[in-house]
């Protein structure tokens, strides 16, 4: 009984948190997939245009906007992949906070207005930000490592393990049997269009009586009245049994008798 609650908790756990969990982990495998194909791009551009100091402005700035935002979207990704607390939840927010700021001032004042104090605004909230995140990652990484090895959780996972018994396994096991062979009963349907009509015969509308047939065996009763004239005896079932007998004896071979030789040749000088 009590492994059925804990696991109808989990259960219940999990359907609380599937839903947000799994759109959570989604989106941060798409941020983070996307991170490092902008990554890609910014490399690929740098080798294609060959990027040095007196290169076009509009290429450094894409090459910059393809690097700068590729690094956040995939801190952000990995944060979002990552299970999180209030706090860090918290610190996620003001890491996009900065890096969304930094990125956005960059494209406002890299052609016009790209001198200091701008740009040191402008690094040092990009650096701010991305350092939230990736620090934020670590710091859930970590944390959730300290929790899972902790000793308390080792030792509630030993008592879990320890409160499973073979006869409450055997008693689970027998009660999914019969609730697996009820369900099939219930499932069990039978065509029953297509049969023939039940005859029943007479024998289950009888009275239960008893019919007798007399024997009528006139050989054998010629037999015995042969064998023996002066003798009567009512006709029934003795009368069968016995004149059976008779017959089985009179129709049984007898065994011949070994004679010697000395008998077979007085006999012979008797008989004449």
């Amino acid at each position: 009984m009590q492994r059925d609650k804990i696991q109808e908790n989990n259960i219940e756990a999990e359907k609380k948190l599937s839903r947000r969990g799994e759109l959570i982990y989604y989106t941060g495998a798409l941020f983070f997939i996307s991170g490092i194909i902008l990554l890609i791009l910014g490399t690929i551009s740098i080798m294609f245009f060959q990027i040095h100091y007196e290169s076009d402005s509009q290429v450094v700035l894409n090459i910059v906007s393809f690097f700068g935002s590729g690094l956040i979207i995939l801190s952000l990704g990995i944060n979002l992949m990552i299970k999180q607390g209030k706090k860090g939840y918290a610190a996620l927010l003001i890491g996009i906070i900065f890096s969304a700021f930094s990125i956005i001032l960059f494209l406002l004042n890299y052609q016009k207005n790209w001198y200091y104090p701008t740009i040191s605004y402008v690094l040092i909230s990009y650096i701010a930000g991305l350092m939230t995140l990736m620090g934020n990652a670590f710091g859930s990484i970590t944390l959730w490592l300290i929790r899972s090895n902790s000793p308390q959780a080792t030792a509630k996972a030993k008592k879990i393990t320890r409160e499973y018994s073979d006869e409450e396994i055997e008693r689970d096991i027998e009660n999914a049997v019969k609730k697996s062979l009820e369900l099939a009963a219930d499932e069990l349907q039978f065509d029953l269009i297509n049969t023939k009509p039940l005859k029943v015969g007479n024998a289950a509308f009888g009275s239960e009586t008893i019919i007798k047939v007399k024997d009528d065996i006139k050989e054998t009763y010629s037999l015995e009245q042969t064998r023996n004239p002066g003798e009567r005896e009512i006709w029934g079932g003795t009368g069968v049994d016995k004149t059976s007998n008779l017959l089985a004896n009179a129709l049984m071979e007898k065994p011949k008798i070994k004679r010697s030789r000395f008998k077979e040749f007085f006999s012979r000088h008797k008989n004449f």
